[in-house]
């Protein structure tokens, strides 16, 4: 199969969508719901809700940045990430 280039936006938008689904990942595995999240954060439920939606279709566009550096630290710690996978996070 041939190996496609990706522009830079489109590797963050890939990147950008792997942590939504990772949040979601962590919120089933830890039994949290987007409230619990939302508290953590410091913002409403309602506000989780619309960082975590995925697009569906081409006109959709993906927010570049729906989370904050710190509201990854936050989430970080509020799942109990450490070391290897926290270093990751913090580099998209």
């Amino acid at each position: 199969m041939p190996r496609t280039v990706l522009t830079a936006a489109q590797r963050r938008e890939y990147k950008v969508r792997d942590f939504k689904g990772w949040v979601v990942k962590q919120m089933k595995l830890n039994n949290k719901r987007q409230a619990d999240v939302a508290k953590a954060l410091g913002i409403s439920a309602g506000r989780v809700s619309q960082m975590l939606k995925i697009p569906h279709g081409k006109e959709d566009k993906v927010n570049p940045d729906p989370f904050s550096y710190g509201q990854v630290l936050a989430l970080c710690e509020f799942f109990g990430v450490d070391g290897e996978e926290r270093q990751q996070l913090l580099t998209l």
